[in-house]
């Protein structure tokens, strides 16, 4: 996949759209950092719980919004569609907080934060 990602960004160089080819060697590092991860762990499951995907999935899709906003925020157009698919990830992410909300202030009286954590934290949440 690293491959790829650099031959793209090498072709958008050569197109002429260097915006686009800096944003891809930006993300570089943090992909290289993940295809090593992935191969140090020779079964991925190990050690892990029932969720053990979702801090990388959720770390990814912290980083993406950060630099779609970065973008927008510096004058990149977006399609339609892409407002479309924002303000559908919006509303999934909303339904999701809202329930996991709802469940740990239900938790709260058996030790649990409304942030989540149990017991005394350091989010101050």
């Amino acid at each position: 996949m690293l491959n790829e990602i650099i031959k793209l960004a090498d072709h958008l160089d050569m197109i002429g759209e260097k915006e686009e080819a800096s944003l891809l060697d930006e993300i570089l590092p943090y992909i290289k950092n993940i295809e090593v991860d992935m191969a140090e762990s020779e079964d991925p499951k190990e050690g892990h719980g029932v969720n053990y995907m979702l801090e990388s999935q959720l770390t990814s899709i912290s980083k993406k919004t950060s630099t779609i906003k970065s973008l927008i925020e510096s004058g990149a157009e977006v399609d339609d569609w892409m407002e479309t698919y924002i303000a559908q990830a919006d509303l999934m992410i909303d339904n999701i907080y809202d329930k996991m909300m709802i469940q740990y202030s239900d938790e709260e009286s058996e030790g649990y934060k409304s942030c989540g954590c149990k017991g005394s934290c350091e989010c101050d949440g």
